[in-house]
C-alpha cells in the first residue's frame, strides 16, 4: 500500500470524487435521454386540439419535460458532490502538508515580515488565509490584519502551513537548518 492510500483524508477525497464522476455521467446520460425525448416535436408541428393525436403528444411532452426536470437536478446534486470532493481534496492536501513536517514550528522559526499561510477555523474546512507576521510570541503568531492593529489576529503555531522569507517558501519548519 502506497502513503497516498494510508492517509484517511486522501481516501476520502478519491471515494468523493468517484462518486462525483459517477453522478455527473448520470446526469449526462438522463440529460441525452430527456433531449432525446422531444424528438417527436422537433419539426415544430404544434399540438393539435381535437386531433387524434393530441392527447398521446400532450403525454409524450409531460414525459419529456419530468425527463428533463429528473436530469436538471441530478445535474445540480453532481455539482454539490464535486464541490464536496473538491473541499475533501483540499483537506487532504493540507493534511498531507501537516504530515510531512519533521517538526512543529516554534517562536525562533518566524521574524517581523515573514509571510505565512495559515490554516482558519477548523481543519476540515480547509480555509486558509495569507499574512504578514508582526510578532511571534511564546504560543502564537501576532499577524498583520491590515487594519491599523484594531483586526490583528492570532493563530498557534500548529495552524502554520508555510512561512515565506525572502522569496522562499518553507512548508516544514527544519528545512535549512543547520544539523545539530
Amino acid at each position: 500500500m502506497d502513503a497516498a492510500n494510508e492517509n484517511p483524508e486522501q481516501r476520502d477525497a478519491e471515494r468523493l470524487q468517484r462518486r462525483a464522476d459517477e453522478l455527473k455521467k448520470t446526469a449526462d446520460q438522463m440529460s441525452d435521454h430527456a433531449s432525446g425525448m422531444y424528438g417527436r416535436f422537433a419539426g415544430g408541428q404544434p399540438l393539435l386540439v381535437g386531433h387524434h393525436s393530441y392527447r398521446s403528444a400532450v403525454r409524450d411532452r409531460d414525459r419529456a419535460d419530468n425527463a428533463t426536470r429528473r436530469a436538471i437536478e441530478a445535474r445540480e446534486m453532481a455539482a454539490r458532490a464535486q464541490q464536496k470532493a473538491s473541499q475533501a481534496k483540499d483537506v487532504a492536501d493540507l493534511a498531507a502538508v501537516e504530515a510531512t513536517r519533521s517538526r512543529p514550528w516554534q517562536r525562533s522559526d518566524f521574524q517581523p515580515g515573514d509571510i505565512v499561510k495559515v490554516r482558519d477555523f477548523r481543519r476540515d474546512l480547509a480555509v486558509t488565509s495569507t499574512y504578514k507576521v508582526k510578532r511571534a510570541n511564546a504560543k502564537t503568531l501576532t499577524l498583520d490584519g491590515g487594519g491599523g492593529g484594531w483586526d490583528d489576529p492570532k493563530r498557534e503555531y500548529d495552524r502554520v502551513l508555510s512561512r515565506t522569507r525572502d522569496g522562499v517558501t518553507v512548508t516544514n519548519p527544519a528545512e535549512g537548518e543547520e544539523p545539530r
